[in-house]
Parts: C-alpha cells; sequence; structure tokens
C-alpha cells in the first residue's frame, strides 16, 4: 500500500475531510482532535439531521416515541461546535480527484483536503425477485429508515421479516414486544446461517418461536405482491404469507462506488492496509465499507460492527498523526432480544464444533466454538458477562503455549477465571 507523501503542512495542521457521519466518522474526528489535531476538520454526510446510534434503530428505536429521537444522537449539536468540528448534513459527494485532493459535492461545490477518509458505509442489499423494488417493501439501515419503519410498525398487526440476521431477528423481538403477529422467512437452514454456531442459531430459533414467532428456514422467497396497504410473500416452496408490513433484510453492499471512480482498489469493500491507508496516497477507508489486508480477518470478510468501526477509526487516526497505532482487536458485538442479552467475541468458523457450557446463575449460557485445528475461535455468551469477558481475554492471548480445549471448556469443574491465569 502507498504511504501518504510528506505536506508542506506539519501533520496537526492539515486539513481533513471525512465523508460518512456515522460510528467510524464521528470516532475519526474525535481521536484526531484527542491526539492534537488542531487543522480544519469537516465531516460530509448524505443525510440530513444529526447521525444516531445505529445499534437502537432496529431495538429500542422502533419502539420509542418520535418525541425521544434526541436521546439517540450519536452526538449532540453542541458536539461539533465544542470540537470545532463543520458537520454538513444532507450533501452527497459525487466525484472525488484523489492527484487533485479534490473532492465535488452534488452542489457543484468543490471542497480541498491535505486528507480524506472514506466512511461511507453500506447498502441494504436489494430483493433480487419480483416485486422487490416496491415502495412498501421495507428496509433498516440508516436513521430515515428506521423512522419510516417505525411509523408503519406501530400501525401493523401482522410484520414479515425476510432474513434470520441479527437485524432481522431484533426486528421481530421488536415488533413481538409491541404485539405484532410476526414472521421471519430465511433462505439458510438455519437462523444467523453466517455469523453464529449452530448452537446459538438453534437458540435463538427456539427463543423467538417460544415469543410466537413463525420461524421458516430454507424459505427462499420468490415474489412479493403488493395487494393495496398489504403485501403477500410467496416462496419457491408455494409458501404464501400475507402481512401489513414486510421488512427485507439480506444483508448489506458496501458503499464503494465514488472510491472506485477515483482510482481507489476495491473488492468486497475498500481495500486497505493494516493501518486503513488505500492504494492512493492520503485517502482512508473505515468502517464496514473498509477491507483491511492485514487485519484479523486477513482481508476475506469485512467487519459490520460498531466495535470495528470505532476501531479502525481510532488506527487511521492515529496514522494520519504520524503516531504509533494499536494493533487489530478480536472483533466483539452484541445483540439484545426480548431479556436476552447476548455478547459475543471472535469469529465462528465454517466448519466448526461448539459445546455448550451453562454459567453460575440460571439463564447464564455461552457457546465456545473451535475450529477444524482444535484452536478457540468464538464465544458466544447469553446474560453471561462473565463467559463473555474470559472468551474475548483467551481470544485475544497467544493460545500457543497453553491452549485452551473443547475438553476444558466441556469440563463443567473447569474455573474459567483460571484459565484467564495460566
Amino acid at each position: 500500500m502507498t504511504i501518504s507523501a510528506p505536506h508542506q503542512k506539519p501533520v496537526d495542521q492539515q486539513t481533513i475531510v471525512i465523508i460518512g457521519g456515522s460510528h467510524a466518522g464521528i470516532a475519526c474526528a474525535e481521536r484526531l482532535r484527542k491526539l492534537g489535531h488542531t487543522g480544519a476538520i469537516t465531516i460530509i454526510d448524505r443525510l440530513t439531521g444529526l447521525p444516531l446510534e445505529r445499534p437502537p434503530l432496529s431495538k429500542a428505536f422502533l419502539k420509542s416515541d418520535a418525541a425521544g429521537d434526541a436521546s439517540f444522537a450519536l452526538r449532540p449539536d453542541s458536539w461539533f461546535a465544542d470540537n470545532d468540528i463543520i458537520f454538513m448534513d444532507g450533501c452527497d459527494v459525487t466525484a472525488i480527484a484523489a492527484d487533485d485532493h479534490q473532492l465535488t459535492l452534488a452542489d457543484g461545490q468543490t471542497l480541498d483536503w491535505d486528507q480524506l477518509v472514506l466512511a461511507t458505509g453500506a447498502y441494504p442489499r436489494p430483493l433480487p425477485v419480483p416485486g422487490g423494488d416496491s415502495d412498501q417493501l421495507m428496509v433498516l439501515r440508516h436513521p430515515d429508515d428506521a423512522r419510516g419503519l417505525r411509523e408503519k410498525l406501530h400501525l401493523a398487526e401482522t410484520v414479515s421479516i425476510i432474513g434470520g440476521g441479527y437485524i432481522g431477528l431484533e426486528v421481530a423481538a421488536s415488533a413481538r414486544t409491541l404485539g405484532k403477529n410476526v414472521s421471519v422467512i430465511e433462505a439458510a437452514d438455519r437462523l444467523l446461517a453466517r455469523v453464529a454456531s449452530t448452537k446459538a442459531s438453534a437458540y435463538f430459533d427456539a427463543l423467538h418461536q417460544s415469543h410466537d414467532v413463525a420461524v421458516h428456514t430454507n424459505a427462499q422467497v420468490s415474489a412479493i405482491i403488493p395487494s393495496g396497504q398489504h403485501m403477500t410473500v410467496t416462496t419457491k416452496d408455494n409458501m404464501s404469507i400475507d402481512a401489513d408490513l414486510v421488512i427485507a433484510g439480506i444483508g448489506v453492499i458496501p458503499d464503494m462506488d465514488i472510491a472506485a471512480a477515483a482510482g481507489i482498489s476495491t473488492g468486497n469493500g475498500i481495500m486497505t492496509d493494516t493501518c486503513y491507508r488505500t492504494n492512493k496516497p492520503d485517502i482512508y477507508a473505515i468502517g464496514d465499507v473498509a477491507l483491511a489486508a492485514d487485519g484479523y480477518t486477513h482481508g476475506q470478510i469485512r467487519l459490520e460492527s460498531v466495535h470495528h468501526a470505532q476501531m479502525s477509526a481510532d488506527i487511521a487516526a492515529h496514522t494520519i498523526m504520524e503516531q504509533p497505532a494499536g494493533l487489530h482487536e478480536v472483533p466483539w458485538f452484541w445483540s439484545e432480544q426480548y431479556d436476552q442479552r447476548l455478547q459475543s467475541a471472535g469469529l465462528v468458523p465454517a466448519e466448526h464444533e461448539t459445546v455448550r457450557r451453562d454459567g453460575r446463575r440460571d439463564g447464564q449460557i455461552s457457546f465456545w466454538s473451535f475450529a477444524a485445528d482444535g484452536s478457540l475461535a468464538a464465544v458466544e455468551s447469553l446474560n453471561d458477562a462473565q463467559a463473555y469477558m474470559v472468551g474475548r481475554h483467551l481470544l485475544s492471548a497467544d493460545q500457543a503455549d497453553q491452549p485452551v480445549t473443547i475438553d476444558m471448556i466441556a469440563d463443567p469443574a473447569t474455573d474459567l477465571k483460571a484459565l484467564m491465569r495460566r
């Protein structure tokens, strides 16, 4: 990867523009100020209004009243002034001139920059079936999606969710809490097939069915048929589900067209080095859109989480400021569904063996997944903070000398804390 060429301006006085005002963009700007950057920082966001916290959008936000939206703000309006950060909302960047260190906005305005950070995120993957482009079909990615979904959700009686990933299941739990009749339609043979262990998938399947959610796996949607204010979802095995509200959540696509047009290397994301530098001098990519070649996944998988947004922002900010950057951390993630709080660390491999371990109190469960070579790969804990913290520590440690084995975890007599002290 190309390392930025030196500038005549001192690094702490350079003009930095960040495209994208969600978790990664805000975290990068905040870290730059804390590291002593005194030059101009501008955040450009295509959405209008203050950026909101993304995790609550599928949970508490859907159950809230519009009057309380300010409580979900990622940062209050005063934060931008207090940190001398220019926030340009409702602005779309249409072109990046990488060699000229300039960008163009939709209104024709141009901005110069010394360092550019792309935090453009991702957008919902379209549903590739007849009716998949219907205006009545809802998605959930950003605050405007959530506002529209919340309004329709409160009016609906029956809700059908296409996609059994975490976002889909969180929306299902929120809808059931509001008393809606809910169905989940998943094309794979289990819920959370891409991200969870088989045992965790089975746990969440049972959890949702215990709350009277109709869960349909191995169900491939064939069409969405609008009919007045209602919609019918049909599947390839001739199942037909009617609903007042249909939500599609089948994954996301990294928002990198503007980067590709500027000659920035892309693949399954904007390609970067370990420090989130792209192949173009003075241009970085962070958050959901970035794919770090030498990161935790070795350039194989983009990480879509608040943790990765903040970590990548921190590493990029340190690199921009020519200060030593931290190492890539074990990825972690959390989800809340009904009264269950999931905390997970690591990544579950496609081929894995998982052992369940009960916690010290009723309702505490953890699933420990091991890769084909016998190494610990991931921990998923339900209402068990100790198991999560121990698992995260073990995943961060060098297991070469004292590996954690599946037999150790499977043995109820094993003291988890003792594993941390080895």
